[in-house]
């Protein structure tokens, strides 16, 4: 709002009206005016015209002295400031104008006696309480606080800023009980002030009250709700460990990207979490719209893992490749685009740069044993040595490093006294450790020290059941201890627990073993291998989709399978919400089954067929399917028959057909296994009829499957 020369005017003294007709006034008027419009120099040019004109009058100088602080001439501020206490010293505010300008000049002791002056002038001087607690608070808080209770009783309408104030001296001073108090006396005076409750907040926090710091930062949130930082704020307090309720976090980390979708810390936040998710499509997306990706290293660092674990690999070394244009030098950028060129089959390009980045930073431990690694894969022992043995040189205790260096020069049959020296060191440094417990096995299996061997990789697949190495070299020993039947079932679990298209050496074994083991022991030796791996007898639980068709027509349902040991088994078809709509139920006494009106299918055949199928998922999860059985031409054949069924096996070894023996008109095909806690499961178990086809396609993220698969000793 404008203010006219008059309203101007009247906010001047009494004395200074009186002598508003003199042209210097009307340059001190000048001065004001332009003051307001922040026109600073144009200003102080006017209070000097009138001070050249008229240089008595202590409030022009007072005015031009205020100005003078503010645009930092202070060498003109403590002229007028010591002119306006030799004219006036009696008042206590020209002492505390006097103060304020020797304080900004750094004469903290000029400041605090003209303080002191100005109080002791007026006792109703409440900036001179003010600027006195504001000296003392760095030096001697509790003598500031004194002063600001003094202020308050003069001003108790600043209550929440003094109390707040004070907060700040008790929390300096290390007394946070005070602190707390002076908060809450603050937010009781004014909840709409937010600096107390954000300190209030923040000693929550430290105290490790997060529920207490929630509630006010959520509090502040209905008084700031566009606060971004805020936001982001609350965010990370349901993300720490002490609430870790991450569905909250990520409904704050959304709302501050409806704010600002670039914002970094909402960002990262929400890829963590999808990560967590194994989400790495969308933890990738929130990363490439962050605006700290520009800029931060780090960040790119993590947007290339999710493109690699999203199975962008080509993406990531793009990306990493860019990047490391924009930062030559960093160490870490080179590394795991070494990484990349070698998951993406360029083994020189990754050698090469970490060479170049060990040139630069030779004690990058990481860089040096990934060289190592790859070197050892190539063949390149020599570089294998000269890597491993440097880490060794800086530190003789890493057992990592000695488990491999001793293991590469075991398995090529080299320094083997050397070796097994150093796997022994590893052993003794963690000596639960089953990769080294391997090791031990292979070095004393190939120094033919055929006992020590077999105990030490006995040890090895108790710890590690779930790696095929161990088992193909638990196969080798037995083998040369003359177990074959042993031997077999190692490399069969080897076998399966290998990737799909690696499993050629394994199945090579297999079948020169299988030469040496009589034809009479197929049947037994593929129903253990069974055991091993399929559930049978387990309690499960799993939701379903049912898709049957019959004479033409399709339906589809929703179910819920469970089985019970020994051998209670349900199939529960659900309706909308869940409604059960159909139930077998088989338990040792029989068959139980509801009936199911089904439009255009006689309920006779429905029940036949159901009742079947029913049966048959019985003794595919209790095992009685696999329980008897002969292979017709030993380990010519690829099916089991017996116990009233026929089980077919795939060239995997597991089965992919099942046929009762009822005149041969149910077949069960089981097909797509996944692991779940290392049993395999068939994802889809479909049954043919005649005029009749049915799938059950379980649901691997809905099932409730407590058991745990370690395989233990093959031995039988």
């Amino acid at each position: 709002m404008k203010r006219t020369l008059f309203a101007i005017l009247a906010l001047l003294p009494a004395a200074a009206q009186a002598a508003a007709d003199k042209t210097a006034y009307l340059h001190f008027v000048n001065g004001l005016v332009e003051e307001r419009r922040g026109n600073y120099d144009l200003a102080m040019q006017e209070y000097r015209r009138t001070l050249l004109l008229d240089p008595e009058p202590v409030f022009v100088y007072k005015q031009a002295l205020n100005l003078a602080l503010h645009i930092g001439k202070l060498e003109d501020a403590r002229n007028w400031a010591d002119y306006v206490v030799k004219a006036d010293s009696s008042t206590a505010d020209n002492w505390v104008t006097y103060g304020n300008v020797r304080w900004a000049g750094g004469d903290m002791d000029g400041a605090r006696a003209a303080y002191e002056k100005a109080a002791a002038l007026d006792d109703q001087s409440y900036e001179a309480l003010y600027q006195l607690a504001s000296l003392w608070s760095g030096k001697d808080p509790k003598k500031a606080a004194g002063y600001l209770v003094n202020y308050l009783e003069l001003r108790p309408d600043d209550a929440p800023e003094i109390y707040y104030q004070m907060a700040v001296l008790h929390n300096a001073a290390g007394d946070q009980a005070g602190a707390r108090a002076d908060l809450l006396k603050s937010k009781e005076a004014d909840p709409a002030y937010p600096q107390p409750r954000y300190m209030l907040a923040s000693l929550y926090e430290a105290k490790s009250d997060t529920a207490a710091a929630l509630s006010e930062y959520l509090d502040l949130l209905r008084m700031e709700p566009k606060n971004l930082e805020l936001v982001d704020h609350i965010g990370e307090l349901y993300a720490s460990p002490a609430v870790n309720d991450l569905a909250s976090a990520e409904s704050y980390f959304l709302r501050a990207q409806a704010i600002e979708k670039t914002d970094p810390t909402s960002c990262f936040w929400l890829s963590v979490i999808s990560e967590q998710r194994r989400d790495f499509a969308a933890a990738a997306a929130y990363i490439e719209r962050s605006a700290g990706l520009k800029d931060d290293a780090g960040l790119t660092l993590r947007l290339a893992y999710y493109y690699t674990q999203s199975g962008g690999y080509l993406k990531a070394i793009d990306m990493l490749e860019k990047s490391l244009k924009k930062w030559p030098d960093n160490a870490e950028i080179k590394y795991f685009l070494a990484l990349g060129y070698d998951d993406t089959g360029k083994t020189s390009k990754a050698r090469a740069l970490l060479g170049e980045l060990l040139k630069k930073n030779p004690d990058y431990a990481e860089a040096r044993m990934q060289l190592a690694v790859i070197s050892e894969r190539v063949g390149d022992m020599p570089a294998v040595e000269e890597n491993f043995r440097y880490l060794l040189a800086k530190n003789p205790g890493n057992a990592n490093v000695l488990n491999y260096l001793g293991y590469a020069l075991a398995d090529r049959g080299q320094k083997l006294d050397e070796a097994e020296a150093m796997i022994e060191k590893a052993v003794a440094l963690e000596p639960a450790n089953g990769a080294y417990l391997d090791s031990l096995a292979w070095v004393k299996f190939r120094r033919g020290r055929m006992p020590e061997a077999m105990a030490a990789v006995k040890k090895a697949v108790a710890a590690v059941w779930d790696d095929p190495v161990v088992w193909g070299h638990a196969g080798d020993i037995y083998e040369a201890a003359g177990d074959d039947v042993s031997a077999w079932r190692s490399w069969k679990r080897a076998a399966m627990l290998e990737k799909a298209g690696k499993r050629g050496p394994a199945e090579a074994r297999i079948k020169a073993l299988q030469k040496k083991i009589p034809a009479d022991k197929a049947a037994a030796l593929t129903q253990a291998y069974l055991a091993d791996f399929l559930p049978r007898g387990q309690e499960v639980s799993s939701f379903a989709k049912v898709e049957a068709k019959l004479r033409g027509k399709t339906v589809k349902f929703d179910a819920l399978l469970h089985f019970s040991p020994p051998e209670d088994f349900s199939l529960t078809v659900m309706g909308p919400l869940m409604a059960p709509l159909w139930r077998a139920n088989l338990t040792a006494d029989g068959l139980e089954m509801d009936s199911m009106s089904i439009k255009e299918i006689d309920p006779e055949a429905f029940n036949y067929w159901a009742s079947l199928i029913a049966v048959e998922l019985r003794a595919w999860f209790s095992g009685a399917a696999f329980s008897a059985g002969s292979m017709a031409d030993g380990w010519g054949s690829d099916c089991l028959t017996g116990a009233g069924r026929e089980v077919c096996l795939g060239s995997d070894g597991l089965p992919e057909r099942l046929r009762p023996d009822r005149e041969r008109k149910l077949s069960f095909y089981p097909s797509y296994y996944f692991y779940k806690n290392m049993y395999l499961f068939p994802g889809k178990l479909n049954f043919s009829l005649p005029g009749v086809s049915v799938s059950v396609t379980l649901d691997a993220g809905q099932m409730n499957f407590k058991a745990e698969n370690r395989l233990t000793e093959p031995g039988i």
